[in-house]
């Protein structure tokens, strides 16, 4: 466990914004970085401390502090921490064996998030919670990663069928990633080609912006440099509209353990174009976690970093911080509104509506040839259609649609 500690005699106040939560206040008090008082955890609800750090996938994190803490963790929290932990260390053997199978096939690979990521920040590959494997590729290299997948016992998930030459160019503009299932173990894969639509360079980094960590002995692996590991993990954090305070916890943390404060990754973000993504997660750490800013930040000024505050606010503590964003009346258009509102230009903007008006399942399903490429967006609305159709017969007759028995 090495969660910093400084400042012995500094606790976190409250979040002052919003309705008012003693579980999300908690958990938000366990992810700041460099402190030591807790508010009182007697006081808190043990259930819904539990239902909150699930929601925001901290249980691991939130365990270990009150632990190093001398807290006495509740029991549904430290169940869920246990799952965790173990599903972190099975992620990471599967994250390690696959670079390595990639890399057998000349296909250079960057794992994003999860256990690296974890290691990166945390110092453990067992406390940041992921629900799959995110693994970051070069656009050229798809197909060759989707033969390396499906060689190691992956099923492709999305896109449904296999494709190649140039729809699977088209796939590769339309989409950013693809989804495999392994049928043994249920893990799942991303395959990112692109970081983030709403980032002005999403592509893989030049070798010189990576950076190598060793989250098992013996086993080091090439990660996101820092500058573009803040801006990467601002953009997504700020385009899903901050919906897991892990994201948040990720960045507070890089900014805690850099060397100058945060300086230098304030301005890579700047000079990134993601000055209103960085900026609302300084001042949502700040809010939240009580994380001093970077020395010379100025906060960015505006309607676009309002909305994404106010976005962000409500999304993080609806349901006393324990809503899902599934669930909540904002669910469609909060993100899309976010992504347009943090996007790094009208290039990223333009991608973000590419997205919708071009989908890479219609191209996956529906073989046109290269002459009618033009038709997928004037088919996106009936194939939409028609796949929601077919999605709500299948739930009606297996009993989730309808059913009030």
């Amino acid at each position: 466990m090495t969660i910093s500690v400084a400042e012995p005699d500094r606790a976190i106040k409250p979040p002052h914004r919003g309705a008012r939560s003693a579980a999300l206040d908690l958990v938000c008090a366990c992810l700041a970085p460099g402190t030591r008082v807790l508010p009182d955890a007697a006081a808190v609800d043990p259930a819904l401390l539990a239902r909150v750090a699930r929601r925001h996938q901290v249980s691991a994190l939130v365990a270990a502090r009150l632990s190093e803490a001398g807290v006495p963790v509740p029991e549904p929290l430290r169940s869920q921490a246990e799952r965790a932990r173990h599903r972190a260390l099975r992620q990471l053997g599967f994250t390690l064996d696959l670079v390595d199978a990639l890399a057998s096939r000349g296909v250079p690979a960057v794992p994003v998030k999860g256990v690296v990521l974890s290691q990166q920040v945390f110092g453990s590959p067992l406390l940041r919670g992921a629900v799959d494997v995110d693994m970051l590729v070069r656009p050229g290299d798809v197909g060759t990663a989707w033969e390396v997948l499906a060689r190691v016992g992956f099923r492709q998930i999305t896109p449904s069928s296999r494709i190649g030459g140039a729809r699977l160019a088209l796939f590769c503009r339309a989409a950013k990633d693809s989804l495999h299932r392994h049928p043994e173990s249920g893990q799942v894969v991303e395959l990112h080609w692109r970081l983030s639509d709403e980032m002005a360079e999403p592509s893989m980094p030049p070798e010189d912006s990576l950076a190598t960590v060793v989250p098992a002995p013996g086993r080091p692996v090439r990660v996101l440099g820092e500058e573009v590991l803040f801006v990467y993990l601002c953009t997504h954090g700020a385009a899903h509209g901050w919906a897991r305070l892990k994201w948040l916890a990720d960045v507070a943390a890089l900014l805690h353990g850099s060397t100058d404060g945060g300086t230098v990754l304030w301005a890579a973000a700047c000079r990134a174009g993601a000055g209103v993504a960085a900026g609302s997660a300084i001042l949502l750490a700040q809010e939240l976690f009580g994380l001093a800013p970077p020395p010379g930040f100025v906060p960015p000024r505006g309607l676009r970093i309002a909305a994404v505050l106010w976005i962000a606010r409500r999304i993080i503590r609806a349901g006393e911080g324990a809503r899902e964003l599934e669930t909540t009346p904002w669910r469609g258009w909060a993100e899309m509104l976010a992504k347009l509102l943090v996007a790094a230009g009208w290039r990223a903007r333009l991608a973000v509506f590419r997205r919708l008006a071009l989908a890479g399942e219609d191209i996956a399903q529906v073989p046109l040839p290269r002459g009618l490429f033009w038709l997928y967006p004037v088919l996106r609305v009936p194939l939409l259609v028609r796949r929601r159709t077919m999605r709500w017969r299948q739930l009606r007759r297996g009993g989730g649609v309808g059913n009030t028995a």
